[in-house]
């Protein structure tokens, strides 16, 4: 074990290196498929990751249990995004509801303790 290479995969630190790791995650042609308002909330979305995943690094004083957060949280999540400004047709965005999906199902789900939930 001694003379082999690991490989690690942690997230990066500081703020702004996990916001630029969870925005490089999408390829450069979903980004410019997308319009405006889609890349303000993805950009958004991102800045929310990044904040969850900063948080976690706190410990005790960040969240009360060691969270699965991970890549995947934001990858489904930009999903539900671009098919719900898919479905409101250019219109009205919903807040309301991708405050809840974001926020209480795709992140908050993971969260069981009602003393980490912000």
């Amino acid at each position: 074990l001694s003379r082999c290479i690991k490989l690690t995969n942690e997230p990066p630190a500081g703020l702004k290196a996990n916001l630029k790791r969870a925005w490089c995650f999408f390829s450069k042609e979903y980004i410019e498929e997308a319009d405006s308002k889609t890349k303000s909330i993805l950009f958004g979305l991102c800045h929310f990751h990044s904040v969850m995943m900063e948080r976690k690094m706190f410990g005790p004083m960040g969240f009360n249990m060691k969270y699965p957060f991970s890549i995947g949280d934001l990858r489904d999540s930009a999903t539900c995004l671009q098919n719900y400004m898919e479905n409101s047709g250019g219109g009205k965005i919903p807040w309301q509801d991708l405050k809840y999906i974001f926020g209480e199902i795709m992140y908050g789900g993971h969260i069981v303790n009602d003393f980490d939930r912000l």
